[in-house]
């Protein structure tokens, strides 16, 4: 059964579904005929939180503290899924789209948790099982007797490029299924944004800048398509303003760029008492960069995205 949509709470429901993760990759390892229903229980619930709260949807992510890898696959199917939407994705094929996500990485995860901690380059065996995951992960999902080949080609594709960079086979431009191209920007941006031992995150608005200057047009469509889905600066944000004041953004607007936000430290980093609206319209508090919060802000987050 889906998570019951009279009270949708994207910053505890998208992280109780993280667990079934484990328990998808071990049915499926199993050959289990519970797999489809763990797989279309995680689909049905991701899709009720993030059409019914959007905006909180995604400040769940971007605020998120969760430390499992598996994350991952959960945040990566919300955005694939507003992205879909936004792209005019055929039904059938989001559907793959968002089989593929979840399990992608299924022959990966351990080594990834590996991956996420260490500095310096990567030794030869963990280059190769990077770069052969891809590959295993699609035989064992047709092995478990998932056939569903716009669903498998997407997983044997997900590291691919246009340019030919990707792996395992170096394909280019037409040679990479869209679903494919979906799944590279939407683990490429999360993993971008959330913390790594050896580097900090990085804000969302540069997560995905070197793919800006894709020449290739699904990409330019894919990345359009994906700022109007989830915002130039994302619900969950900082940004600075005009005024000084460090603000976090609450609300991304259909019909225009510029996002809703509210100031929760003035211009000398003092966190105010409680929430302050800013209509970044104007122009003394229009937006004018990406930011950072001084310190622990004095309200409860996720309470300013209720509404």
């Amino acid at each position: 059964m889906a998570i019951n949509n009279k009270k949708i709470d994207p910053f505890t429901q998208l992280d109780s579904l993280i667990p079934l993760i484990s328990d998808l990759f071990a049915a499926i390892k199993q050959k289990s005929e519970k797999s489809r229903d763990i797989m279309q229980h995680i689909i049905d619930s991701v899709i009720v939180i993030s059409d019914s709260k959007p905006d909180a949807t995604l400040a769940a992510i971007h605020l998120s503290n969760q430390v499992s890898p598996l994350k991952q696959p959960i945040y990566c199917a919300a955005l694939a899924h507003m992205i879909g939407k936004q792209h005019e994705i055929k039904p059938d094929i989001q559907q793959s789209l968002m089989n593929a996500i979840l399990t992608c990485n299924i022959t990966f995860y351990e080594l990834q948790v590996l991956l996420n901690t260490i500095e310096g380059r990567l030794t030869d065996d963990q280059r190769a099982k990077m770069q052969k995951h891809a590959l295993k992960g699609a035989q064992l999902v047709e092995a478990a007797g998932f056939m569903n080949p716009v669903m498998t080609k997407a997983m044997r594709q997900h590291h691919e490029r246009p340019d030919g960079s990707g792996y395992p086979n170096h394909l280019k431009g037409d040679d990479i299924s869209t679903p494919a191209l979906i799944i590279g920007i939407c683990e490429t941006y999360t993993a971008r944004i959330d913390n790594r031992a050896y580097r900090k995150s990085i804000h969302p608005k540069e997560a995905l800048s070197h793919l800006f200057k894709e020449e290739d047009p699904r990409i330019k469509k894919l990345m359009l398509n994906f700022a109007k889905a989830i915002g130039v600066y994302p619900p969950g944000t900082w940004v600075k303003l005009a005024t000084g004041e460090t603000a976090i953004v609450t609300h991304v607007q259909k019909t225009s760029p510029i996002p809703i936000v509210i100031a929760l430290f003035d211009p000398e980093d003092t966190p105010y008492m409680g929430a302050v609206a800013r209509d970044c319209s104007k122009k003394e508090a229009r937006v004018i960069g990406a930011a950072t919060p001084p310190c622990r802000p004095s309200v409860d987050l996720p309470v300013l995205f209720e509404q």
